[in-house]
């Protein structure tokens, strides 16, 4: 049976944001960083993850630090499912990266079966 943590929460969230955006193949994006320090009994753990936001000239830091804090939780979720894919998942849910940079990562990776998503129609 594997080891449980203690009892575990979270103490701190930092988000933090770069100031100008970078060009890639796939558009502008703006790198987040975003930094969880928990408590642990007597520890006081530390994540950090460096995620990439799309671009948009319109969205305000505070929608872009909720996307950071979104994106950092998709990468978290993917690579629990990705090191352990013989682990019971604990919620099925489908398309959680639909629409951002990390859309189809699953299926490229051979982690998820390969679906055909339909074409978006434009009104």
């Amino acid at each position: 049976m594997p080891a449980k943590l203690p009892m575990t929460r979270i103490v701190d969230l930092e988000t933090e944001l770069d100031t100008l955006p970078v060009e890639t193949s796939n558009g502008a994006i703006l790198w987040a960083n975003v930094e969880i320090l928990y408590t642990s009994a007597s520890l006081q753990p530390r994540v950090s993850i460096r995620v990439p936001l799309p671009w948009s000239e319109t969205d305000t830091d505070t929608q872009r630090r909720d996307m950071a804090l979104q994106f950092a939780r998709q990468l978290i979720d993917h690579a629990c499912v990705a090191i352990a894919p013989t682990a019971p998942v604990l919620e099925k849910r489908s398309g959680i990266l639909e629409g951002t940079v990390l859309e189809g990562i699953s299926q490229e990776l051979g982690i998820a079966e390969p679906t055909a998503k339909p074409v978006k129609k434009l009104r």
